[in-house]
């Protein structure tokens, strides 16, 4: 391999890597439109910014059609929704 291979090698990950620690999180309203979108939520009653064993979250209280009470968080980085805290 020579030097100018090695060099633009180097380059190209060290692209990659910058590139990926500073992606954006998503909003909170993206988060919220989210969850209202998947439970089909008749009303948003609150959305908390956490931080869970470094994981960072929002907490999101919903009001379902039926009446019920539901709490769900969403990945600030992959958007991904899940009923248990982080």
């Amino acid at each position: 391999m020579t030097l100018k291979t090695l060099k633009l090698a180097l380059l190209s990950l060290l692209l990659v890597a910058s590139s990926q620690s500073y992606a954006f999180d998503i909003s909170e309203r993206k988060a919220s439109q989210l969850v209202q979108s998947k439970y089909k939520a008749k009303k948003l009653l609150k959305v908390e910014s956490i931080s869970s064993r470094g994981t960072k979250a929002f907490k999101i209280k919903i009001l379902l059609n039926s009446g019920r009470l539901k709490t769900v968080y969403v990945n600030k980085k992959s958007g991904k929704i899940s009923e248990r805290q982080p």
